[in-house]
């Protein structure tokens, strides 16, 4: 696992560049064997947000070459946008996202739970606040294992 770590920092470190001269913002990068198979996908968003097929196709083009030199064996390049239920992985999205409905999971317990609907509700310093069944509650930023924007089909 911390052999994956490292590669996904030497991945996140030569794309980014491509990725900001076309405008884009990264979102995350996985790497990932997946039924036998390994996968790098990479995760990718136009803040403006109109990212298109030709957006992923055209920076899967430019760092495939890249990407290849750093992985010895077969892999396969995905490139994406991260979705409706979009990964929160930096504490700017926290405030970028203020006020929508996630899905949180935390590194630790919290009233013997480590999942929650939530809605943030503001970001102070590394702390997040949430809406949490109806309370506010304080989280530290660190004490987040994962978090991702909460779709629900009622919503429209």
């Amino acid at each position: 696992m911390e052999e994956n770590n490292q590669i996904v920092e030497k991945i996140t470190k030569i794309i980014n560049p491509f990725i900001e001269e076309m405008g884009l913002s990264l979102v995350d990068v996985e790497y990932v064997q997946d039924g036998g198979y390994w996968y790098v996908r990479i995760f990718i968003e136009n803040l403006n947000g109109d990212l298109n097929i030709e957006d992923c196709s055209k920076l899967s083009s430019k760092i495939e070459d890249k990407v290849e030199e750093l992985i010895e064996h077969k892999f396969f390049l995905e490139v994406s946008s991260p979705g409706l239920e979009r990964p929160l992985k930096k504490l700017e999205d926290y405030i970028r996202f203020r006020g929508e409905k996630i899905t949180l999971h935390l590194k630790h317990k919290l009233d013997d739970k480590k999942q929650f609907k939530a809605i943030i509700k503001e970001v102070n310093g590394d702390n997040i606040i949430f809406l949490i069944d109806k309370k506010e509650i304080e989280i530290k930023f660190n004490e987040i294992r994962k978090a991702n924007i909460l779709f629900e089909f009622n919503d429209f």
